[in-house]
């Protein structure tokens, strides 16, 4: 294993021992490792927002190893043990005692037995013991919080650390052992809120839409986490279903329940590829959302109403008027099929005339056909002309083959209107939804 010392010490700075002793026991166990420097930690907590992997500074708290150097009474002897978990957990020690089988409490290790270790605080990790040194490891250190799947711990020293995957390490460790050694009173919430979710996309054929709504997802993510983004390893896993059946939803009127089977077939297949976060990028079919929302539930998964959500985004904004540019099904509030019917009470909204409803039927088959052409960019403008009142600048674009078309549209085509593209919302929403379901724990705990 070549360790490329030169470029991690300073001028007229030597490698230390302890971080070579540890190089060395990476070495004999025949295991991957990373070394890297930080500036200068001591706690678990600190020392997770100084790491450095991945080109960025700062690591989810759960990937910080916690460490515990204890001792315990063997009949007439008194041995020292080391037990290791996530920074974000809280060890239990009388665990820690049932797994080493001592007969009275362990406790922490004392100043002399420290010393005759060779480390001090801040720097106990599991490479700088000698073999006779029991070591146990919280079996939640077996399962992956997302990319990269390895955890960092100090390296000997407090401004060195280094990077490791526990499992491979542990299982090349003589003295090593898993147990599961944290408290039980936080395990549920604390592994729902770290564990990496899979967002997974319900859209039409071709998949534009669905294309469209995971590009605003990432591009909303990479706003959102700012300088906590780690680039293409921060982004989330994304499957996507494309079900050609969506199509018939231009005639939902007479296809109602051909197209309902097929979108929860759809929303299934999603679930068994492992999605639990549902997404569905159509404004029709949105008639379906509490079908999709029980049927995503039954899964284990959550749905997301992109209806839902742009109505919010519109309310949030203070909007008291709007124009609502959508197929008869979705706008016209004498539809039974339209999922804005009982939407946007206490504002104004215009909604398409009978001959503009005709023009963005048309537009869509237009879209859906040849995608976004001269004709539709003419029809567009038109719509905005036509359609949407002077006095009215906000304009909601309830349906996905608007998309493409408004995002090559020129400003002057755009008739001096302010566009509300309901899959950029979405996209927000759903990027929201997802950091508020990987966020890690934070703890004050402390680590020897």
């Amino acid at each position: 294993m070549g360790i490329d010392w030169q470029a991690l010490v300073n001028a007229g700075e030597d490698v230390p021992d302890a971080v070579q002793k540890c190089a060395t026991r990476f070495a004999e166990l025949g295991t991957w490792c990373q070394f890297s420097r930080n500036e200068p930690a001591l706690s678990c907590q600190d020392a997770a927002q100084k790491r450095r992997r991945l080109g960025h500074k700062g690591i989810p708290l759960c990937d910080e190893l916690k460490s515990f150097l204890g001792e315990y009474d063997n009949g007439s002897e008194t041995r020292l043990f080391l037990a290791h978990c996530r920074g974000d957990r809280e060890l239990d020690l009388d665990r820690v005692r049932q797994v080493l089988k001592a007969s009275e409490s362990v406790r922490r290790a004392s100043l002399a037995a420290v010393a005759r270790v060779g480390t001090a605080y801040g720097v106990v990790n599991p490479f700088l013991v000698d073999d006779d040194v029991a070591q146990i490891f919280d079996i939640e250190l077996q399962q992956s919080f997302g990319v990269p799947g390895t955890v960092m711990t100090n390296a000997g020293e407090h401004t060195w650390a280094v990077e490791f995957d526990p499992i491979e390490s542990v299982e090349h460790m003589s003295s090593a052992s898993w147990a599961s050694i944290v408290s039980n009173a936080q395990d549920d919430e604390a592994r729902r809120r770290r564990v990496r979710r899979v967002i997974g996309v319900l859209t039409g054929n071709p998949c534009d839409s669905g294309l469209e709504l995971c590009a605003a997802v990432n591009a909303n993510l990479r706003e959102l986490m700012g300088r906590q983004s780690l680039g293409d390893v921060s982004m989330p896993r994304i499957v996507l279903v494309s079900t050609p059946q969506i199509g018939i939803s231009m005639e939902m009127d007479r296809r109602e329940a051909p197209l309902r089977r097929a979108l929860l077939a759809a929303l299934d297949e999603l679930c068994a590829m492992g999605a639990n976060i549902i997404a569905h990028p159509a404004h029709t079919t949105h008639y379906f959302e509490a079908d999709l929302e029980v049927q995503a539930k039954a899964n284990g998964a959550q749905f997301v109403s992109m209806a839902k959500a742009t109505e919010e985004r519109v309310r949030a904004a203070g909007v008291k008027e709007i124009a609502l540019l959508g197929t008869r099904f979705v706008t016209d509030p004498e539809s039974p099929w339209s999922v804005y019917r009982g939407a946007f009470r206490g504002l104004r909204v215009h909604r398409p005339s009978p001959a503009g409803w005709k023009k963005i039927h048309d537009l869509g088959y237009e879209v859906q056909q040849k995608g976004p052409t001269p004709l539709a960019f003419n029809w567009m403008r038109d719509l905005l002309r036509d359609e949407v009142p002077k006095e009215c600048q906000h304009v909601v674009l309830a349906m996905t083959e608007f998309a493409p078309v408004v995002r090559q549209l020129r400003n002057r085509g755009r008739h001096g209107k302010i566009l509300m593209e309901p899959i950029d919302i979405y996209g927000e929403a759903i990027a929201r939804q997802y950091l508020s379901a990987v966020a890690p724990e934070r703890t004050n705990e402390r680590q020897l």
